[in-house]
């Protein structure tokens, strides 16, 4: 059981770090945009790119979880 919680928790703090990183990244490349003439508004990128961000989060946040939850597993098994 505890292997099982070590793993749930790892993916979902994964989830969250990672989507926190990539709405960071999302808001500073919006802001970017105010700065040029030739670039789309703000919105209207954010509308265009949010599919590819929840992919590209969910990708991440399945491969860090996956190498967190290896390590945490690992680390309890050997404290055992």
């Amino acid at each position: 059981m505890k292997y099982l919680l070590l793993v749930l928790g790892s993916y979902a703090v994964s989830y969250y770090l990672v989507g926190l990183l990539v709405n960071g990244r999302l808001a500073d490349m919006a802001e970017g945009l105010r700065h040029r003439p030739d670039a789309p508004p703000p919105g209207q990128y954010l509308r265009e790119v949010e599919a590819h961000a929840r992919r590209a989060r969910q990708q991440y946040a399945l491969f860090v979880g996956t190498l967190l939850a290896v390590a945490l597993v690992l680390l309890a098994v050997w404290l055992d």
